[in-house]
């Protein structure tokens, strides 16, 4: 759970899947499980982060990235009281959803920027961000990756916060054969995604409404409300924009952080991504239908940065 899930939620709720013909099931599923989903071919469609894609692209999960959000996802680094560098998380234990997940990725290409060594920190899989804090509240880690509203709960706890680490785009992904099979239904994904997110980022008070059931926060309560607005001001553009097209080199400087055993199969990325029907929406016009049908998005974000 997390505020970056805010525009699919609304999508869901405000009926724009079903507008386009879609019937949609969203249960909420950790990383590994939503991996194993599609190992299994049991799920077709779904949104899952950079490092997990990289990981099923590499084990030749028949997988490929139909659109993303944005050109990398962020999780805030914080560590036990007392806690006041990143060096001081040498050979300590740092809770991550899953194993070679974002999370850990993001991490590891942080520790890096900064001159440390990516592996000087061992890597728990706690399942799920909320576990994570509460790991890491309760003494069982000494550092973990969190995101918002995650990481207000963390500041008040009196956590200490130790930087911001990027990590690889969370693009939505479809089963390959599905997919070829049903050119159709993709193409009414992404233009249930793509109105759903316009629509959400320019309608904020209805937006926030759908956030706080997603998230648990009653807007009647001052706290709650002051943490669904900031959380949803987290997630505007440019942080995440309306699903555009994804970029094989927003991937590739995280390829290093996958297992030495997958390098060889993570060398040409250019399978794992199809633009074609993002591309074809645009010279459709569609998107500048969408900006004329809804307005602009915050900070006037262009149909071009949409695309990206």
């Amino acid at each position: 759970m997390s505020a970056a899930q805010g525009a699919f939620q609304y999508t869901v709720q405000k009926g724009f899947f079903q507008r386009n013909g879609l019937s949609v099931t969203t249960p909420l599923s950790a990383e590994g499980q939503l991996k194993a989903a599609f190992v299994a071919g049991s799920v077709a469609f779904d949104q899952l982060a950079g490092g997990d894609v990289l990981d099923l692209y590499a084990k030749h999960v028949p997988v490929t990235a139909i659109g993303c959000v944005a050109k990398s996802n962020g999780y805030y680094v914080y560590a036990r009281k007392g806690t006041s560098s990143l060096a001081g998380l040498r050979g300590r234990t740092v809770g991550v959803p899953s194993l070679g997940g974002a999370p850990q990725v993001a991490l590891q290409a942080y520790l890096r920027s900064k001159g440390l060594d990516p592996n000087a920190v061992k890597f728990v899989a706690l399942g799920s961000i909320p576990n994570v804090l509460t790991a890491l509240s309760s003494g069982k880690v000494d550092s973990g990756l969190l995101s918002t509203p995650f990481n207000f709960r963390a500041n008040k706890a009196g956590l200490a916060q130790l930087g911001y680490a990027l990590g690889p785009p969370s693009p939505y992904v479809v089963s390959t054969d599905w997919a070829k099979k049903n050119p159709k239904a993709v193409t009414a994904i992404l233009k249930s995604l793509a109105e759903g997110a316009w629509s959400y980022q320019t309608h904020k008070a209805d937006g926030v409404k759908t956030l706080g059931a997603f998230l648990h926060l009653d807007p009647a309560k001052p706290d709650d409300a002051a943490t669904l607005g900031k959380s949803f001001d987290a997630y505007l553009p440019p942080v995440q924009a309306p699903v555009g097209r994804c970029d094989t080199t927003d991937f590739a400087p995280y390829v290093r952080y996958q297992p030495a055993s997958q390098q060889a199969a993570l060398k040409n990325l250019t399978p794992l991504v199809d633009n074609s029907y993002v591309n074809a929406l645009a010279q459709q016009g569609f998107y500048q239908g969408l900006r004329k049908k809804y307005g602009p998005l915050p900070k006037d974000t262009t149909v071009a940065q949409v695309l990206r």
